[in-house]
């Protein structure tokens, strides 16, 4: 018999779907496009590890149009205390170290939330929402997306533009945005941050040891509130929006950091 290295899965959707995965160590693909049609696809590289094609959850809820993936079928695989709890029992590694790669398909303006310790995640295409919790997993969207709120703990993070809000915790990952949206709110102990501005925005960055480096686009005022203790503090472009005025062309920086730089530049 042929070793089973994949479990594919296909449901119709009526509209935008609610999309959960909950993984360990598999990577995490997602992608949205025009059709209706959810593809849940579950790979493994090894051969010994096809019984865990067979464990792992795949529930889709039609009337609620909601999706959830589970590579291993624990209860308390639910939330981030679950995570922690299979951890202290070892059963993460019931059937070798490796959990299967997810590759989901959904309609465009659908949400995903990801919960993984050490997999990668990579959104493709346009989502109203994607949430990640991730320990060491790298995050990537390539395309626009609605609202992004990620946490993790060494993980870099890449994206596209966010439309409404971006909301990053970091202990030492890395965070790259190319275009900010109407919020961002970063916190981060030792990772840099780089953002793109080209619309009107509210943006906080905290971070201890990190540089903070905003390119804000031609057009736009500025008005910057930065501090840092030992690191230096620099413009390419004047600074002269008037705090507490409202604006609708303008971008309110706020950034704060120990022994980082930061830095605020115009587009060329």
């Amino acid at each position: 018999m042929t070793p089973k290295l994949e479990r594919h899965e296909q449901f119709e959707a009526s509209g935008v779907v609610s999309a959960r995965v909950t993984t360990s160590s598999g990577d995490v693909t997602v992608g949205a496009s025009e059709s209706n049609v959810i593809e849940v696809t579950l790979s493994v590289k090894d051969a010994s590890h096809q019984l865990m094609l067979d464990d792992a959850v795949i529930e889709f809820d039609g009337p609620k149009n909601s999706l959830v993936v589970r590579t291993r079928n624990h209860d308390s695989f639910n939330a981030v205390r679950g995570l922690k709890a299979a951890f202290r029992r070892n059963s993460w590694f019931d059937f070798g170290s490796e959990d299967p790669d997810v590759h989901i398909a959904l309609p465009e303006g659908s949400t995903i939330e990801v919960t993984t310790a050490s997999g990668d995640t990579e959104i493709i295409g346009g989502l109203a929402k994607a949430t990640v919790t991730s320990a060491s997993g790298d995050v990537s969207v390539a395309d626009e997306v609605g609202v992004l709120e990620m946490k993790t703990a060494s993980g870099d993070v890449t994206t596209a533009t966010v439309r409404e809000s971006l909301i990053c915790h970091s202990a030492s990952g890395n965070v790259r945005c190319a275009g900010a949206g109407a919020t961002t709110k970063i916190r981060t102990a030792s990772g840099s941050v780089r953002l793109s501005v080209e619309v009107p925005s509210d943006i906080s960055v905290r971070t201890v040891s990190g540089n903070v480096a905003v390119t804000v686009a031609r057009g736009l005022e500025v008005d910057v509130d930065a501090t840092s203790i030992s690191g230096r503090l620099s413009s390419t472009m004047p600074l002269d929006g008037t705090p507490g005025e409202s604006s609708k062309d303008s971008v309110s920086i706020s950034a704060k950091t120990v022994s980082g730089d930061v830095k605020v530049s115009s587009a060329s």
